[in-house]
C-alpha cells in the first residue's frame, strides 16, 4: 500500500479515487500477477545456473525456457500497463483467469513440460483460451457499445464480434506454433509425436525420403484441429451466456466487464465513495459560507457585549456619581 501512497500524491482528488478504488477491487488478482512474476523470473534464473552447473544440459534448451519465461512476463504486465495507460479497470475475474492460464502455458505447461505429462492439459488450457479471448472481446465490444451517442448493436452481434475475436486469436495462435515448429524444429503442435523412427517409405517398390507417421496426415493436423474445435466450444460457452444474459438482464454485465474511467468514477458516485461532479466545490463554498456566517455571528455578538458592558460602565459611573451627590448634600 506504501507503493500506491506514493504514486496518489501529486495527483488530484479524483484520480486518487480511481487509483485506490482500481486497488481494492483488484488487489488480489495485482497480488497473484506479482507472485506468478516472481515465480517466473526464477524459473529463469534456476534454467540459467543449471546450465552452467550441468554438461549435459544443452544451451538451446536454456534459451527456449528463457524465451518462454521472457514472453510470460511481457503478457503479464500487458493488463498492468493498460489499465496505468488508460486508467481502466479489468475485472478480477478476467485478469485472474488470464494470469493463471498465461503462466500455466509458459512456465508449467512448457518449461515444466505439462503438456507431456498431464492429460488433456494441452486440451484443457486451449477450451480456457477461448473462454479468456472470449471475455476480453466482450468487455471490448460492450465497452464501446454502451458510449453515450453511439448506435448500439444488437446482443446478436455483440456475440458474434465476441465469437470472431476469439476464434481469430486461437488461428493466429496456431499460425504462431506452425512458424515455431518449421523454423526451430520445436513440437508445439505435437507433429513428433505420431514419427515411427527406422520406419522407411517405400513407393512403387523404391524407398523414398520422408517421415512416416502412426497418424493419417500426421499428428500435428489432428492436434491443430482437435485445439481449435476445443477453443470453439470454449467460446461457445461464453457466447451463449453472454446472448442469454443481454436477453434476460442486459444490466446485469455494468460492472462486470472492463471499466473506463468516466463508468469507474460514476460507479464511485453510485456507491458513495466518491461525490459528484461538482459537489466538492458546493461543499467547499457552503463550509466557507457556514464560517463566515459564523464569525461574523461572533463578532456581532462581542459588539453587543461591548456595548452592554459600556452602558453598564456608565449606569454604574452615574449611579456612583449620584451617590457622591447625595452624600456631600448630607454633610452640608
Amino acid at each position: 500500500m506504501k507503493y500506491l501512497d506514493k504514486r496518489l500524491q501529486n495527483l488530484g482528488e479524483q484520480e486518487r479515487a480511481v487509483y485506490t478504488a482500481v486497488w481494492k477491487k483488484g488487489r488480489h488478482a495485482i497480488i497473484l500477477n506479482w507472485i506468478l512474476q516472481a515465480v517466473t523470473v526464477l524459473t529463469m534464473a534456476a534454467s540459467i545456473v543449471i546450465y552452467f552447473l550441468e554438461e549435459e544440459r544443452g544451451l538451446d534448451i536454456t534459451v527456449n525456457h528463457v524465451f518462454q519465461c521472457v514472453g510470460a512476463l511481457v503478457i503479464l504486465n500487458i493488463p498492468l500497463l493498460i489499465q496505468r495507460k488508460f486508467r481502466c479497470y479489468f475485472p478480477n475475474f478476467i485478469t485472474i483467469v488470464l494470469y493463471v492460464w498465461v503462466f500455466a502455458h509458459f512456465v508449467l505447461g512448457e518449461i515444466f513440460r505439462a503438456y507431456d505429462h498431464v492429460f488433456l492439459y494441452d486440451k484443457v488450457l486451449h477450451a480456457t483460451g477461448g473462454v479468456v479471448f472470449s471475455l476480453l472481446s466482450f468487455s471490448v465490444v460492450w465497452l464501446l457499445n454502451n458510449r453515450v451517442g453511439v448506435n448500439k448493436l444488437s446482443p446478436f452481434f455483440v456475440v458474434l464480434f465476441t465469437f470472431c475475436f476469439a476464434m481469430t486469436s486461437e488461428y493466429v495462435w496456431e499460425l504462431i506454433e506452425w512458424a515455431l515448429d518449421r523454423l526451430f524444429g520445436s513440437n508445439m503442435q505435437r507433429w513428433q509425436d505420431s514419427i515411427i523412427e527406422g520406419a522407411e517409405i517405400v513407393v512403387n517398390g523404391q524407398p523414398v525420403a520422408g517421415t512416416a507417421h502412426d497418424v493419417p496426415y500426421g499428428n500435428g493436423l489432428a492436434d491443430t484441429m482437435g485445439d481449435m474445435f476445443i477453443n470453439i466450444v470454449g467460446c461457445l460457452v461464453v457466447c451463449i451466456v453472454s446472448y442469454l444474459g443481454m436477453k434476460k438482464k442486459p444490466h446485469w454485465f455494468e460492472d462486470k466487464v472492463i471499466l473506463t474511467e468516466k463508468q469507474l468514477l460514476a460507479k464511485l458516485e453510485r456507491e458513495g465513495a466518491l461525490l459528484p461532479a461538482g459537489a466538492e466545490e458546493q461543499a467547499g463554498a457552503e463550509e466557507q459560507a457556514g464560517a463566515e456566517e459564523q464569525a461574523g455571528a461572533e463578532e456581532q455578538a462581542g459588539a453587543e457585549a461591548g456595548v452592554s458592558e459600556a452602558g453598564q460602565g456608565e449606569e454604574s459611573a452615574s449611579a456612583r456619581d449620584r451617590a457622591g451627590a447625595e452624600g456631600g448634600e448630607d454633610r452640608s
